[in-house]
């Protein structure tokens, strides 16, 4: 599948410090910057920085001539006394070749040097990125004329349990507690409007780490994953399972509120029972298109049917994680 460059206009930013959770680590997340040296000062770099452990980090860099030419590397790291420090040696070909690359974070600003590995007279290049918080451009938006409001942090009147309820948080958020949580109510196509937050989770990896997912109808799944750092893929954040690969990396890291921004098209049956016409969706995931009006053939896996239907809940799912959901909300098509 095509990939589309991660575009930073879509984001509005924040104060570069932020109070988030107690176990933030002020280590991982987003870094934007650049390069210090004048002849320098027009080349693009920034960094995703992963907790990977308690004691390691991977900065996942992108380097180059420009943003829509930089280059995706990694590089790993370690912590001691609250400052991540990272070295190792790149090869960036728009650059002209091999660098050393040297790094630390302290005090969430991430410094280094950018030095040319074959050539003993070359002088090293600075650099300077502060940690940024980014946010979406529809985060808290209200719900829009005509819209049903399913949970605005007050109560969860308009869901049911299965088998468990919920626990409501005191911000105005529902966390995952043992079960799915459904619709009382059964919605069609529209729009749908859902936050959600991933825990921070260093000490696990892949599908076991902030895990849970969307699913439309009760019946198609739209992953929700702590992938920040991750290249995209069907089973991680903002993936259809087994369908569509997310066109863009619109991850956030852990512990930052992030949106959902759904057009669902539901699947059509004539009078006899039979499918017309295919369900189809559109995603924007924190304001980036990710999924540009995709077919989908049938439910995805793990919902509350394998028989596709025009109408349904709207599920989300219990996968031993303790997500949050906040300011959810739908607009029908007509």
């Amino acid at each position: 599948m095509k990939r589309f460059s991660f575009s930073l206009a879509v984001f509005l930013f924040l104060s570069l410090s932020a109070a988030w959770a107690e176990d933030d680590d002020k280590i991982m997340g987003n870094y934007h910057g650049g390069f210090t040296a004048q002849d320098w000062s027009g080349r693009y770099i920034r960094a995703q920085v992963v907790a990977i452990s308690k004691v390691a980090h991977r900065a996942v860099l992108f380097l180059g001539e420009t943003e829509t030419a930089a280059a995706r590397l990694e590089v790993k790291g370690r912590v001691k006394d609250g400052v991540a420090v990272f070295k190792d040696t790149l090869v960036l070909d728009s650059l002209g070749g091999k660098y050393e690359f040297e790094a630390r974070i302290e005090q969430e600003t991430m410094t280094g040097t950018l030095k040319k590995a074959d050539d003993r007279g070359a002088t090293a290049v600075p650099f300077s990125l502060k940690r940024v918080f980014l946010q979406p451009p529809t985060l808290g938006m209200a719900p829009p004329e005509g819209a049903a409001l399913l949970f605005d942090g007050s109560n969860t009147d308009q869901w049911e349990r299965w088998p468990n309820g919920w626990c409501l948080s005191d911000e105005g958020a529902m966390e995952v507690c043992g079960s799915n949580f459904k619709t009382r109510a059964e919605f069609g196509g529209g729009t749908y409007h859902i936050e959600f937050r991933t825990p921070f989770m260093p000490t696990e990896a892949g599908q076991g780490r902030g895990n849970s997912g969307v699913y439309l109808l009760g019946r198609y799944e739209v992953q929700v994953l702590d992938s920040f750092g991750v290249e995209p893929k069907d089973n991680l954040c903002g993936g259809i399972y087994q369908f569509a690969v997310p066109a863009a990396d619109a991850a956030l890291p852990p512990l930052q509120w992030q949106t959902y921004d759904i057009t669902f098209t539901a699947p059509e049956f004539d009078a006899t029972g039979n499918k017309t016409q295919n369900a189809r969706i559109h995603v924007l995931h924190n304001g980036i298109v990710i999924h540009n009006d995709v077919e989908l053939a049938s439910g995805t896996p793990g919902g509350i049917s394998d028989q596709e239907a025009a109408a349904g809940p709207l599920l989300l799912q219990d996968h031993g994680n303790p997500v949050r959901f906040r300011n959810i909300w739908f607009k029908p098509a007509n």
